[in-house]
């Protein structure tokens, strides 16, 4: 059958599954009411989206971004652009406030983030891609509580971050984000119990552990200033980077 509307034709392949396209909750679940057996039924959740949806072949037009491995390569580029950076700093000293932050602390930053990469790659990181490429996993990046429900259907409300990728992604998604909400949570704890619910063995483990230690916010406000051509806005990088290294001192 052939849809104009690619992204219709998409919700109905998902509705034969069991995975419901929706605008909205009935209610909204904060903070405050997040503990360990919330997050429990979200990664339920998240294991039944992917089950149902697991190997997808681009039915009816619509076709999924492959991004399996596109985090992992762009957290290496970070790592060679901090490193450039460091050494022309060192050449020509800091200029600046944000410059002189980054000489204080940029080094004890990067060796976190060559660190985590050693890992990645030291946990055979290239057979779980070979896995995820042959099942044909997908993820759905937003799984947080505010996008994917479980109650008689899987519900979801926004698909846009939906691709072919690792299903350990979703976990370090989410993971980051219970983390941003500044909940006191045992990564570790939930990593080990997204990879029972998934059937996935110690490398996902170490995996979804490394990826989400890598010290990512630093090394995106870095490229962000370098980006910034506009003198007039350097400012808010330096109370963005300040805010940072605070957050995890």
């Amino acid at each position: 059958m052939y849809y104009f509307d690619l992204d219709s034709c998409f919700y109905k392949y998902l509705a034969t599954k069991g995975i419901i396209k929706v605008n909205n909750f009935k209610f909204e679940v904060k903070g405050k009411d997040i503990n360990m057996l919330k997050i429990s039924a979200q990664l339920k959740a998240i294991g039944e989206f992917h089950s149902r949806i697991l190997g997808y072949k681009e039915h009816m037009n619509k076709r999924l971004t492959n991004n399996a491995g596109r985090i992992v390569e762009q957290y290496k580029i970070y790592i060679k652009w901090l490193k450039r950076d460091l050494e022309k700093i060192t050449k020509t000293s800091s200029s600046n406030e944000f410059e002189k932050i980054v000489a204080e602390v940029g080094r004890h930053y990067l060796e976190r983030a060559e660190i985590c990469i050693k890992e990645i790659y030291k946990n055979n990181y290239i057979d779980l891609l070979k896995r995820s490429s042959n099942r044909f996993e997908i993820c759905l990046k937003n799984v947080y509580f505010n996008n994917l429900r479980q109650e008689e259907n899987i519900k979801i409300i926004n698909l846009d971050g939906c691709c072919y990728n690792m299903l350990e992604m979703d976990a370090v998604y989410f993971i980051k984000k219970l983390n941003k909400k500044k909940l006191n949570i045992n990564t570790e704890n939930i990593a080990a119990e997204f990879c029972r619910v998934e059937n996935l063995d110690k490398e996902s483990l170490k995996f979804i552990l490394s990826m989400v230690e890598y010290p990512y916010e630093f090394m995106k406000c870095c490229n962000r200033y370098r980006e910034d051509v506009k003198e007039q806005d350097k400012e808010k990088h330096i109370h963005e980077i300040k805010k940072i290294i605070n957050k995890y001192n």
